[in-house]
């Protein structure tokens, strides 16, 4: 689950169940014995979601050990200036972060979190054999281990299975089209098309009008990760053609790429399918694309795994209609290091972890770090975590491979095995792509992001041309980079790419 907003169908009113399921969970032995009466304190996103569990999963532990968990809870407006003035103080007012694997540089550059990596040792963690590369490499900067994942996000395809599938809307398409669509489709220019055929029809025959794609396009809604799938793959050069895996947002100096023919190309096709395959208007939100979804009003969208789960509940009318991918390639990209566009045989795909999810972390200024991370360790154990990820009301996705066996939970909640069996390894699939694109993570990345979703909404409104849009934003973005310090951003940037 990225940032703080979810589904509007989906309301507080569920609090209490999600509650419910959780304490399904199996209660661990502690590897620990601990003196009673010891309370850390866990600074978590104002619930239900993000910081449910740790409540729940919180008395269990408590009980287990004689010791107590206290969530404070922040609106996640609020949680990174919590963080940043305790840093500052060096206050002992937080044991562990449940924060934004986004905001790790920050935290790392504030000396206000520890390593974990000695710790990650214990056999009964199973981190080598258990957690996939792509998660790893979200849980380290500068090579050694901050954060630890319990929330995977990255965006993916979500489609229709019946509607695309249908036989008879295949033929006409390519009677329309020329050709033959692939289910799911592969490159972005193939969505497009497919996305305007089911536009603006009733394709499923309840009397309403569909839409072909839906996604989130208003200033302040999380807008500019929706465009990030669009330009990775015509930015993205393959891992095994460039110096690391994903680079995206900078060349490995700080040269921006936001206003290079690659990132304009993708945001001229983001353009170009509010034009031919969408709903209209510019002021949807996130809650609206899982809403669209699962109500049925919709064939297609990309976004974070959160509409798999809501599939699922009892308004969902879809439920066991939903197929997931990686999203749509492309078959070119732009080689910025040799300043050229390269033509590929093959669908070039670049997933992207956007926002890469929560972890947790251990600060610096704790007197209980021992005792922080075994109820760490508990959080994200395999038979812990399974039921979190399993439950639509933690805000949870999918990140060891482990989930992929311990499906009891799933099938608890109305999936069937199969289809629980493809959302996860889908999910995994993108975690693990060699272009995978991790969410950048360097001091002032907020406000470089802030900065590009302004100017590509002025795009998206027809005030600027693309190229003219994201050269003003790539002049602020450098701007940015000289004002916080052009030397200290690029080593951030680089460990944050693996490169140092």
């Amino acid at each position: 689950m990225a940032g703080a907003e979810k589904g509007g169908l989906f309301s507080m009113r569920k609090t209490v169940l999600a509650i419910v399921v959780l304490c399904g969970v199996f209660l661990l032995a502690s590897s620990v014995a601990w003196g009673e009466g010891k309370t850390i304190k866990v600074l978590a996103m104002t619930g239900p979601w993000v910081s449910g569990p740790v409540k729940v999963h919180g008395e269990e532990w408590g009980k287990m050990t004689g010791n107590r968990v206290e969530v404070i809870e922040a609106d996640f407006a609020d949680l990174f200036p919590k963080m940043q003035q305790a840093a500052a103080t060096r206050s002992k007012a937080f044991d562990i972060l449940l924060a934004g694997n986004i905001w790790m540089a920050d935290l790392v550059g504030w000396g206000y979190v520890i390593p974990l990596d000695d710790y990650l040792k214990d056999p009964e963690v199973q981190y080598e054999t258990d957690v996939p590369d792509g998660i790893k490499l979200k849980n380290m900067f500068g090579g050694k281990t901050y954060g630890l994942i319990c929330d995977n996000d990255n965006m993916y395809l979500f489609y229709r299975k019946d509607v695309l599938g249908n036989p008879d809307y295949r033929a006409k398409f390519k009677e329309k089209y020329g050709y033959e669509y692939n289910v799911p489709p592969k490159t972005i220019d193939e969505l497009i098309d497919v996305a305007e055929f089911f536009n603006g029809w009733d394709w499923d025959n309840d009397g309403e009008i569909e839409y072909g794609f839906v996604r989130s396009t208003k200033r302040g809604a999380q807008t500019y990760f929706y465009s990030l799938p669009w330009v990775a793959p015509y930015v993205v050069v393959p891992r095994d053609k460039a110096p690391a895996q994903g680079i995206l947002y900078f060349q490995p100096d700080m040269t921006p790429l936001v206003n290079s023919p690659g990132w304009v190309k993708g945001i001229e096709k983001f353009i170009e399918m509010g034009k031919r395959g969408c709903g209209p208007g510019l002021d949807w939100v996130r809650g609206d694309v899982i809403n669209e979804m699962i109500l049925g009003h919709a064939a297609m969208a990309i976004d974070w795994g959160d509409i798999g789960p809501n599939s699922h509940d009892v308004q969902s009318k879809v439920k066991g209609l939903i197929g997931y991918a990686l999203p749509p390639g492309a078959k070119e990209y732009w080689d910025w290091q040799k300043g050229e566009w390269v033509k590929t045989e093959e669908v070039h795909y670049a997933p992207v972890h956007c926002f890469n999810g929560w972890s947790f972390y251990i600060t610096s200024t704790t007197d209980y770090p021992d005792l922080c991370w075994d109820f760490v360790k508990y959080m994200i154990s395999p038979e812990v975590s399974a039921k979190d990820v399993a439950n639509p009301f933690s805000g949870y996705q999918p990140w060891r491979k482990s989930h992929m066996q311990n499906l009891e939970a799933w099938v608890q909640a109305g999936w069937t095995e199969e289809e629980a069996r493809e959302y996860i390894a889908n999910t995994l699939a993108v975690t693990d792509h060699p272009n995978a694109v991790i969410d950048i993570r360097i001091p002032g990345s907020a406000e470089y992001m802030d900065v590009y979703e302004l100017h590509l909404t002025v795009a998206l409104s027809g005030e600027k041309s693309v190229q003219d849009a994201m050269n003003d934003c790539a002049a602020e973005w450098n701007a940015i980079t000289e004002r916080l310090g052009k030397d200290a951003q690029t080593k951030f940037y680089r460990q944050h790419l693996g490169l140092e």
